[in-house]
């Protein structure tokens, strides 16, 4: 009983993370079928800029929303000044150059801020745990999940109960129809890249808490938000949540069992069985496949 609860707490933390990543992933991916590996580097500076900010004296929990509009503003700049002038090239370009953007913005953070993990010190009201029937859930971890929980509600409601959201979903559909019932396409992108970099700030953010921040650290979750986005599949939110569900469930599990090593392998597994059954993904949208 106690490992079972064990487990799922350790699901919890993994999951909210990976939910709150796979949103911003998969909204770029889908609307703009874009595969911008540059989000990694976009989680990554997220995480610094909560810590310099919480080193500047500013409560933690806000340092969150003040991560989210400066990633807000750097993802709408990327895609109004760069990848904008890439969308009509073939996909590998636009690989290509967020790729490039990446290993750039990682390398400058070597440069600015080393190899050094840094993490903030747990506020006090986050100090302690709730123990049940033996599992341990510090206040921290808890908190975490429950911002996570509310930055996922927010965004579905963001993309299915608002105007705005109506205007992604018609580019995401039809881009020609979206411009002529006089729906600025070109606004919408630069709006939809800079939601889905304020989402991977907020993961930065919770991740600085949770485990620490270095430069490589947005590589190092990349590949499951990756694994997340295709097994939920693209077009709902639902999706990444259900996808973000799974993986973070097996994951903790295996990282339990057998040690983080067989984790990713286990995650591969499962979508590998899952695309062969549906290769959609479990929630994806058949009009995204091109």
């Amino acid at each position: 009983m106690t490992f079972a609860l064990q487990v799922l707490f350790d699901s919890l933390l993994l999951g909210g993370l990976l939910a709150v990543g796979a949103l911003g992933f998969s909204l770029v991916w889908g609307v703009l079928n874009v595969l911008n590996l540059a989000y990694a580097a976009f989680i990554m500076l997220g995480g610094y800029l909560s810590y310099w900010l919480w080193t500047l004296g500013v409560d933690f929990l806000f340092t969150i929303p003040l991560t989210m509009l400066m990633l807000f503003a750097l993802g709408w700049a990327v895609q109004r000044f760069i990848i904008d002038y890439v969308m009509e090239g073939p996909p590998p370009l636009s690989i290509t150059l967020t790729y490039g953007m990446n290993l750039a913005i990682v390398g400058l953070a070597f440069y600015l801020f080393t190899a050094v993990d840094r993490s903030v010190i747990t506020p006090e009201y986050m100090n302690g745990y709730w123990q049940i029937a033996g599992a341990k859930l510090p206040y921290a971890r808890a908190i975490t999940v429950l911002i996570a929980l509310v930055l996922t509600g927010s965004a579905w409601w963001l993309f299915d109960r608002t105007e705005l959201g109506a205007s992604i979903r018609a580019t995401r559909l039809d881009i020609e129809a979206a411009r002529l019932v006089g729906i600025n396409v070109r606004s919408v992108f630069d709006l939809t890249t800079g939601l889905s970099a304020a989402l991977a700030g907020a993961m930065g953010a919770l991740i600085v808490l949770t485990y620490g921040i270095s430069p490589l650290t947005g590589d190092q979750f990349l590949l499951q938000i990756l694994i997340v986005t295709v097994l939920g599949g693209l077009g709902s939110v639902v999706g990444p949540l259900a996808g973000a569900a799974v993986i973070g469930g097996a994951t903790s599990l295996t990282a339990n069992l057998f040690g983080s090593t067989y984790s990713v392998l286990v995650g591969t597994v499962i979508v590998l069985v899952v695309l062969a059954m549906r290769p959609s993904g479990m929630f994806g949208k058949r009009f995204y496949e091109t």
